[in-house]
């Protein structure tokens, strides 16, 4: 989002950035405040700024950590071998290494949870305050610690503000299963009551917080309260499924020799906005297509995706002979396969070397404000479908996937095509991955699953010891407290 300027930050925030930091980069920060508590937090203006700064928070802990964590561990991803820098190397080999700081470093993150808990703790306190504002600092408290326990597991637990260095800053780490009980699913609970406004792409609305709350029931394999949750998104009635190749388009390209920044359509839910007038960068453009990338789009996956959708009319009839493509390329003529494809991946280059291209079509050397997109309406109709599936329904579940592929204009599928519930739930994942490529989601799809190992080890060696990341090694030395990984 655009930051509002000159955002005043209690001190305390501050406190935990330093400890959090290593050793050798604090003196490099600058405070994030020169106010004490006793003056902040008293009007709905600071309110206002504080929850801006939670967002701020989000900016730049996720920047390109959102695909390093969710996409460049899975399948959609293969390495450039000669220009992949040692850091992504480890992720796309499995060989991760403690001291890999772009992925691992946390401090940012704990920033980002360490401005929440200030906005929890002292918004109440605030007459008249605006519960809307005090539920996103929840929605977006449960975020975070949801997203630290996917990718480390137990972590150090802070709910609370920090307010001097006399408080126990150094902690040791907290089990995963605790945090899910006792702060994100109560922090999911708390939000649902507080947050008024349905929609906003760039803030936690209840179609945000409903993502994120089925996002978080289908990873605890709660299908009925995914269920629940993914249908009040539908039931909004605000989002719909773009219907061409044109509005698909839209909904990602950020290409300034194209016409530059578009990023809209009905699809879109929750975004967090990168914007020129600020000094945060988005990592879009750095990690998927900037100059030599570090991977292309795995040959692997592009061959799936031409399977389920040939790209030649002998193959597309031989598969599909009742179904007539509706689609045009640039010459006129049909186009067959999916427009997802030919828009998700770089034009005129041989398959295992593509970039990934919705984002960007051209090389263009400019900072950065590409949106990562969290949330979208897409998302949504599958994990939904998904849902369907593991509660026995497989004709509700057919009917959301059908809803995709017509917005789509892709041939049907048949309830009676599919034998069993884990055969469907195969088709959907296949689904989701080429819909979702380069969203930050194919990794956490595997992980929901329990499929990570069985898709990934014929790839790089997977093994179930290795699915959480290590802790960054300076953070063992600054906090004596930690333990490391196990298989690390």
């Amino acid at each position: 989002m655009k930051k509002i300027q000159n955002i005043k930050i209690v001190i305390s925030a501050s406190l935990l950035f330093v400890w959090l930091s290593s050793c050798e980069g604090i003196l490099d920060e600058q405070p994030y405040s020169q106010l004490s508590e006793e003056q902040f937090w008293k009007t709905q203006t600071d309110v206002v700024a504080g929850v801006a700064a939670i967002y701020d928070g989000m900016q730049k802990t996720y920047d390109n950590k959102y695909y390093r964590w969710g996409e460049f561990r899975s399948d959609n991803m293969t390495r450039n071998p000669s220009t992949s820098t040692a850091e992504i190397l480890e992720l796309l080999t499995n060989s991760i290494t403690p001291t890999n700081s772009s992925t691992l470093r946390w401090d940012e993150f704990y920033l980002m949870i360490s401005r929440a808990n200030l906005a929890i703790e002292n918004i109440p306190k605030i007459a008249g305050y605006d519960r809307q504002l005090l539920g996103e600092a929840h929605a977006i408290r449960a975020y975070a610690y949801f997203h630290a326990i996917r990718v480390w597991g137990d972590v150090p637990l802070f709910t609370e503000a920090l307010k001097g260095f006399d408080q126990q800053i150094q902690r040791p780490r907290t089990k995963a299963s605790e945090i899910l009980e006792k702060v994100i699913l109560p922090d999911l609970q708390t939000a649902e009551r507080l947050i008024t406004q349905n929609v906003n792409q760039f803030r936690f609305s209840k179609a945000a917080l409903w993502s994120l709350q089925g996002e978080v029931y289908m990873y605890l394999k709660d299908y009925a309260k995914a269920k629940t949750a993914l249908t009040n998104i539908v039931r909004l009635n605000a989002f719909s499924l773009v219907t061409s190749r044109e509005a698909w388009q839209r909904l990602f390209l950020n290409d300034i020799l194209l016409g530059g920044k578009s990023m809209v359509g009905p699809e879109l839910i929750f975004s967090i906005r990168y914007d020129l007038t600020d000094t945060d960068r988005s990592g879009v453009q750095g990690i998927f297509f900037s100059g030599i990338p570090d991977a292309y789009i795995s040959t692997r996956l592009e061959n799936k995706w031409t399977s389920r959708f040939p790209i030649d009319s002998v193959s597309w009839y031989r598969l599909y002979p009742n179904f007539q493509p509706r689609t045009k390329d640039a010459a006129g003529r049909t186009l067959f396969g999916d427009w997802r494809y030919f828009e998700s991946r770089e034009s005129g280059v041989a398959v295992g070397s593509s970039r990934v291209a919705k984002y960007r079509k051209a090389n263009a050397n400019i900072a950065d404000d590409t949106d990562i997109h969290v949330y979208r309406y897409a998302n949504t109709i599958l994990l939904l479908a998904e849902a369907e599936n593991q509660l026995g329904n497989k004709d509700a579940a057919v009917a959301l996937l059908n809803q995709l592929r017509t917005a789509r204009q892709l041939p049907t599928v048949r309830a009676a095509d599919f034998t069993s519930k884990e055969q469907l739930e195969d088709f959907l994942l296949d689904e989701r991955q080429f819909e979702l490529l380069g969203e930050g989601v194919r990794w956490w799809d595997l992980i929901r699953t329990g499929k990570a190992v069985q898709v990934m080890n014929p790839i790089n060696g997977q093994t179930d010891k290795k699915l959480l990341f290590p802790i960054f090694e300076r953070h063992l030395i600054d906090n004596p407290l930690l333990t490391q990984t196990e298989g690390y």
